[in-house]
């Protein structure tokens, strides 16, 4: 197969690494795959990294950040059990992905349930022959995603998670992904997760990063499904280092009566860019999503989110708060999408953010598209500084400056945090905002 590079030149060298990589990459544990990656690349071949005339791009150029010599061929990561051993918490199953591969030997499993099963993505699509190719990559069929599907064509592993239906996980899963490596590299990591009729389960995200001595890209995309009378937990935790951008879609399917909720906390790394899209399918279902991102002097963190009601008698409730310090830039791109058939639809969608300083940059657009007229749908969005009479009354009770930021801004995050149900893992992210926070 020939693949002709676009004009943009900064997609060329994967275009050409698609050729000489075929046997690590998905497409070589499931023939249907293959055809899929072969599509993909095509496509991605005429689209390319998009600018900043790109409207979903239009405050996030995403180019800037991919505009260097990333091979996307993947690396192994060398790393002991003590550099792991830090960033555990609440005695959790924990599934270790190194540069977007599961490590077995440094996971902890054996207080994986039975039940569940957890494979690596590649084992998966091999052991499950056609009726595995025809699932991967149905939630973006549709999708012109560039970054998705530059991942869908060289993703080379990730992981699958499959709870069967009926059954309650008491206990989290924590996926915890370290990006590690001496040289400039694109990772691309596809992760699968389906929550069979009935069945309930709290996924964990962690992103670190260790040791870098380059810049790296993950460009991570999961696939989501959450069927029937099933409820998912999925809290993120994004906290890399300076060297270390990322891109991260989540696509989600919620069937009838069923339930979502999300926390993402995005606090370090030169750029992180999220898409978490939710299609409701089934009626009666219950969305939640909560975001919090606290930016740094010279980071960029962008938030999108897409909600589309499908149908009739279905909620959904989004609140996304910004800290944003001198010198960085926060962006929050929220849609509500109501269809038609979408009656008795109740959608709600805030977004709240705090200045720190005057080279604090904020760009936000929540969105409400609605073509049902039956319905409770609302949006907003606030910006300012910090509340100078609740500053001057801390102060005045003993408390310096500094302290009484720290306690105003962490009350502010805090409506966040609370929403995590895990304990462990919620004071994990509490201690991680009050470190991070000026």
């Amino acid at each position: 197969m020939s693949v002709v590079a676009s004009k943009n030149d900064t997609s060329a060298k994967w275009l050409e690494e698609f050729e000489s990589t075929s046997a690590n990459r998905l497409g070589a544990a499931n023939g249907a795959v293959l055809e899929k990656q072969k599509k993909a690349i095509t496509e991605f071949a005429e689209s390319g990294i998009p600018d900043k005339k790109v409207e979903d791009y239009k405050y996030t150029n995403i180019r800037l950040y991919l505009n260097d010599e990333f091979s996307a061929k993947g690396i192994a990561g060398k790393l002991q059990q003590s550099h792991v051993k830090r960033l555990l918490f609440g005695g959790h199953a924990t599934i270790v992905m190194v540069n977007g591969r599961f490590v077995k030997e440094l996971s902890v499993l054996n207080n994986l349930p039975r039940e569940v099963v957890v494979k690596n993505l590649f084992t998966t699509l091999k052991e499950g022959a056609a009726p595995a190719g025809v699932k991967f990559n149905e939630l973006f069929e549709d999708s012109t995603n560039p970054l998705v599907l530059l991942n869908t064509a060289l993703s080379q592993d990730g992981i699958s998670i499959t709870v069967p239906p009926g059954y309650n996980c008491v206990g989290p899963i924590h996926l915890l992904n370290i990006s590690t490596g001496e040289s400039k590299v694109l990772f691309n990591p596809r992760n699968v997760i389906r929550v069979g009729e009935g069945a309930s389960f709290t996924l964990i995200e962690t992103y670190n990063s260790f040791k870098l001595d380059e810049k790296i890209f993950t460009n991570s995309v999961t696939e989501i499904v959450v069927e029937k009378d099933a409820t998912l937990n999925n809290y993120i935790l994004q906290n890399e280092d300076s060297k270390a951008s990322q891109s991260n879609v989540h696509q989600v399917s919620v069937g009838t009566n069923g339930k979502f909720n999300s926390v993402v906390v995005s606090l370090d790394g030169t750029m992180v860019r999220n898409d978490l899209n939710v299609a409701i399918n089934g009626k009666n279902a219950e969305i939640h999503m909560h975001g919090l991102f606290a930016v740094k002097n010279g980071r960029h963190i962008d938030n999108h989110s897409l909600v589309q009601h499908n149908v009739p008698n279905c909620f959904s409730n989004e609140l996304y708060k910004g800290i944003i310090e001198d010198g960085g830039t926060g962006v929050f791109n929220g849609k509500i999408f109501v269809k038609q058939d979408a009656q008795k639809t109740n959608a709600y969608q805030s977004n709240k953010n705090i200045l720190l300083g005057d080279n604090s940059t904020m760009n936000t657009k929540p969105q409400l598209e609605i073509y049902a007229d039956d319905v409770k749908c609302s949006h907003g969005t606030t910006t300012g500084r910090l509340d100078e009479d609740a500053l001057f009354y801390l102060r005045s009770r003993g408390l310096n400056e500094g302290l009484a930021r720290k306690v105003l801004l962490g009350a502010f995050a805090a409506q966040i945090s609370d929403t995590i149900n895990d304990d462990a893992f919620r004071r994990h992210v509490e201690q991680k905002i009050h470190d991070h926070i000026a």
